[in-house]
């Protein structure tokens, strides 16, 4: 475990931060504000053994959040006395926080997850609020508040597969195109929104998810009842985990879900009407963040083996789609 580093921002604590009592929960104070909300983070109290029985009861009851990958819905119990943790409490679909324990089945997953959506922010593409956090067990898993919830209320958002009348056991069944033509059709800003929808499928090749589904894009509905695109959420290094699968995106782009190049992404975004400049721009400001995902992820929390192979397969991405020095004009 890195103890004396932040879970948050991954920064080591200062002599004097270590004597604080939030930074044994792994967290430096303003870190713990963003998140939670108080200075002091609530403990999570559930072992990792915990997490998969817990995990399996609501599946049967049919209180989970949507999706493969197991994830429980967290509220927080609030002390009154705010020197002391609150804890948080598993509380069925109307919770402000999903956990995605760590699994068996696939390692560092938790790791990943939070890295990757911090290589996004290095972007500046907007994400869910997003943090690691230890278990009981001292094992770490990944939390996320959640967009769709605030203040106990239901916040309304649309997945792609609402959007373009899909089930959800069609997720996998469509293509990139038909989301920008969802987010042209219903976006308050359809502009602005389907370059930054772009933006995130270049992003998602370049850091190998080959996750990205319809139900992993979605419109929120703000205070004046107009649609924008969702920040960001559910992006993992899926090709890192998940062996013998040679996809390289979820839907397909251009007509294709492998042995994708630059040009297919600037034959899909010619159709949904974004310009040359915009797409060269795109293009150019990831040759340029490449040297700075590199530095990040050698002070994440993955192991030495897969930070290498994480830089390595940015790198093989970035060549295949002309994003380095060389496909740069």
């Amino acid at each position: 475990m890195n103890e004396n580093r932040c879970l948050y921002c991954y920064k080591e604590f200062s002599e004097d931060q270590e004597k604080k009592p939030e930074s044994s929960l792994g967290y430096h104070s303003r870190c713990s504000k963003k998140i939670f909300g108080s200075e002091i983070p609530p403990e999570l109290t559930y072992s990792e053994e915990d997490m998969f029985e817990l995990a399996e009861s609501i599946i049967k009851s049919h209180k989970t959040v949507t999706g493969v990958q197991p994830k429980l819905s967290l509220g927080i119990d609030k002390t009154a006395d705010r020197t002391v943790p609150s804890r948080f409490t598993i509380v069925g679909l109307w919770g402000e926080y999903i956990l995605k324990p760590p699994t068996k089945s696939y390692r560092s997953l938790p790791e990943l997850e939070d890295l990757t959506m911090h290589l996004a922010t290095i972007a500046k593409i907007k994400t869910v609020d997003h943090s690691l956090i230890f278990l009981k067990s001292g094992k770490l898993a990944y939390i996320t508040k959640r967009v769709d919830r605030k203040k106990g209320k239901k916040v309304h958002m649309e997945d792609m597969c609402q959007l373009t009348e899909r089930l959800t056991e069609h997720k996998y069944k469509g293509s990139y195109e038909q989301i920008a033509k969802a987010i042209l059709k219903y976006a308050a800003n359809p502009g602005l929104d389907v370059i930054n929808f772009y933006e995130l499928v270049i992003f998602c090749f370049l850091t190998g998810n080959n996750d990205m589904h319809l139900k992993n894009f979605s419109l929120l509905k703000d205070e004046q009842l107009s649609y924008h695109l969702c920040p960001a959420y559910d992006l993992i290094a899926s090709e890192l985990v998940v062996e013998g699968d040679d996809e390289e995106l979820a839907l397909t782009l251009n007509g294709k879900k492998k042995k994708l190049k630059r040009k297919d992404f600037v034959k899909a975004m010619e159709r949904a009407g974004i310009n040359a400049k915009v797409m060269s721009n795109l293009f150019n400001k990831f040759n340029k963040l490449i040297p700075k995902w590199h530095s990040f992820i050698d002070q994440s929390f993955l192991s030495d083996d897969l930070k290498k192979s994480y830089c390595q397969l940015i790198e093989e991405k970035a060549l295949q789609i002309e994003i380095n020095k060389r496909g740069v004009e």
